[in-house]
């Protein structure tokens, strides 16, 4: 049989069989859907696929704990419980800080400025996202970027975060493990740093009357230290919430005085002197906690405060300055 012949039998074979699935109600395949026939799911995948809708569906496990990343600005950041996940609004206001450093030095790095490094302090670094995000973003050199927390989980995410950006980061970071809130903090962090420029953080503010009310795929996975400002040596598994701050900032209290101690107030601070860059940038939880937060910056000796909305137009961060 000639190669015409074949090709006129094939033709009237596909189209008996168009006609037939017409007849039978069903629209002829498309070549898209023949591809995607084509493409077959491995054993492994759907046992994954069936564990990612379980855990998601019956166990309130956060898609980003099942998928395991988080973008953030420049970075690709791990995710795993009981760390927090990195949200949407402390990558936004991030990214507007690295703007404003980048501006300062017109995008320049220290060396070709003639300055040191700034000292940054990440408190509460959690995956270490902030530290990390500004290492990306901020012009090669312009900072020494340090992230502390209380938990070793953080801290062991953080690290494994540097090492899979390491690649993209233009700054050097380093974290360390520490309580903030124990006796002698401030003593350990000039033993990492003789001197800190700026305290950057996204400290534990959620009241407990927002804790109460949290979805359970916050409440059941993600640390509560990291939400809810707890006392010193509390216990996170035993919380008593009638003995807790209700209006969620006595942690941000205890950072502006921190940032007191650790001179960071200093006006005489060679780094930032003739510069309007901030000194100390703390996430909040809205207009409740402004005013209680502006004033604990006042009383620890910023004299002049500033307050970003998110784009969703809620009050985000306060950013505590000294204006000589």
């Amino acid at each position: 049989m000639d190669e015409a012949r074949q090709q006129q039998i094939a033709q009237s074979e596909r189209a008996a069989h168009r006609a037939a699935r017409l007849w039978r109600n069903q629209p002829a395949r498309s070549a898209a859907e023949i591809e995607r026939e084509s493409i077959r799911f491995s054993s492994v995948q759907w046992a994954w696929l069936r564990q990612a809708v379980f855990d998601r569906t019956e166990s309130h496990k956060p898609l980003q704990y099942i998928l395991g990343n988080q973008p953030f600005g420049q970075a690709n950041i791990s995710v795993r419980p009981p760390v927090l996940i990195p949200r949407w609004e402390t990558e936004e206001w991030m990214l507007r800080l690295a703007g404003m450093l980048n501006i300062h030095t017109g995008t320049s790095s220290a060396k070709e400025v003639g300055q040191r490094p700034l000292n940054i302090l990440d408190a509460c670094t959690g995956s270490g996202c902030i530290a990390l995000g500004l290492a990306c973003g901020l012009a090669p050199g312009l900072a020494a970027i340090t992230g502390v927390d209380i938990s070793n989980e953080a801290i062991a995410l953080a690290e494994d975060n540097l090492a899979l950006n390491s690649m993209l980061i233009k700054n050097k970071v380093g974290f360390f493990n520490l309580d903030l809130q124990a006796p002698g903090a401030a003593l350990r962090l000039r033993d990492i740093s003789s001197s800190w420029d700026i305290i950057v953080s996204n400290p534990p503010y959620v009241t407990p009357s927002e804790y109460s009310e949290l979805d359970p795929d916050v409440k059941e996975w993600e640390d509560i230290r990291a939400l809810v400002p707890l006392p010193a040596d509390a216990d996170p598994c035993k919380v008593q919430f009638r003995e807790l701050d209700p209006s969620g900032v006595s942690f941000i209290v205890q950072l502006a005085k921190l940032a007191q101690e650790l001179d960071v107030v200093d006006s005489q601070n060679t780094s930032l002197t003739g510069t309007a860059l901030p000194r100390l940038v703390v996430e909040i939880g809205g207009e409740k906690q402004v005013e209680p937060v502006c004033q604990a910056m006042h009383d620890h000796g910023f004299n002049s405060t500033e307050v970003w909305k998110d784009m969703a137009g809620i009050d985000r961060v306060v950013l505590g300055y000294v204006k000589v």
